[in-house]
């Protein structure tokens, strides 16, 4: 808690030296939407990352992709997600988003986990918050979850509730809606889910299914329906922000699970990781191990099923487009 309290003073701080321009913002030539949060994983940005690329793509806008590259997951994972938006991966976001400029002609940047990264001016900051868990344990890092307090969601443009369908009670959602506006009353609120499609087990190591367009011919892998699984006893494998979520939404398909092997978010899977769960399916004749799209890109080679989701705003979907579309008018 004493490192928990420090670390709050540094990022308030570090943020009051923004907003007074002591710490200087880059604004470059083209239109920048941040997509962060303010919890350590687990709010699933980078489905909304990809699902926002393909909606600017659409309106025959040319996106980037900047991530910071600290994990293999997400440099690996959105260009199978978005094949046609170029992903530049470094640490400085100002360079990497004048190369997307000048090499790739872009005129829309999207900086994924975006939020505290205060260096690039932008047009729009969208901030996911995990239903489940928006707040963590409400404590600053390394004492809780938190990247910074609450009070920082007073840059946000728009608030985008993840996983909402995994929330029973409704209640809880209407006590965050009501926080949020509180903290923030001119901020959108819109809600998502990660709809569940099938699951698909690759023959070729380093293809995914298209998430952009939906084209599949010309994949090499196989499909299998949520329906041919409802007798097995499944393995589930994870190294993600928010394994119990994971762990919901195969329940809630009606699935049922023998046994999870959770890793920490960003884990590095190695041989004997593998091995360990091979081992388990012998010992127990299970045959059907299923991994999140975010583990299939470093589980390649191995024949696990991985589930394909979508996103979908379920509520306030005009507002989110009016948001989102409405920078290209200013």
């Amino acid at each position: 808690m004493p490192f928990a309290f420090l670390y709050f003073i540094i990022i308030f701080v570090r943020n009051m030296f923004y907003n007074f321009n002591i710490f200087k913002k880059h604004k470059i030539s083209a239109k920048v939407i941040s997509v962060g949060n303010i919890t350590w994983g687990g709010t699933g940005k980078t489905p909304v990352v990809a699902f926002i690329a393909e909606l600017v793509s659409r309106k025959n806008r040319r996106p980037a992709i900047l991530i910071r590259g600290y994990g293999n997951d997400e440099s690996e994972l959105l260009p199978k997600l978005t094949s046609k938006v170029p992903v530049l991966t470094g640490k400085d976001r100002v360079k990497t988003g004048l190369e997307a400029i000048a090499n790739h002609l872009s005129d829309t940047l999207i900086l994924d986990d975006g939020f505290q990264y205060r260096r690039l001016a932008r047009d729009l900051d969208i901030v996911c918050l995990d239903a489940t868990g928006p707040f963590g344990n409400g404590w600053i890092i390394p004492a809780g979850s938190l990247r910074e307090g609450p009070g920082s969601l007073k840059r946000a443009d728009v608030f985008l509730i993840t996983k909402s369908d995994l929330v029973s009670d409704k209640n809880r959602l209407e006590k965050l809606e009501k926080k949020l506006k509180a903290i923030n009353p001119r901020a959108l609120i819109a809600k998502a889910i990660h709809r569940p499609l099938y699951f698909y087990r690759f023959a070729s190591n380093d293809l995914i299914p298209d998430r952009r367009s939906g084209i599949e011919s010309g994949i090499e892998f196989e499909k299998v329906n949520i329906g041919e699984l409802q007798k097995k006893e499944l393995v589930l494998v994870s190294a993600i922000g928010s394994p119990e979520c994971f762990e919901k939404t195969i329940l809630r398909l009606g699935l049922k699970i023998n046994k999870h092997f959770i890793f920490r978010d960003h884990h590095l899977y190695t041989k004997n990781d593998i091995t360990q769960i091979e081992d388990y399916c012998k010992k127990n004749q299970l045959d059907t191990v299923i991994v999140t799209e975010k583990d299939a890109v470093k589980l390649k080679g191995q024949k696990y099923l991985a589930l394909k989701v979508r996103l979908e705003i379920i509520k306030n979907e005009d507002g989110f487009y009016n948001r989102l579309f409405g920078i290209y008018n200013s």
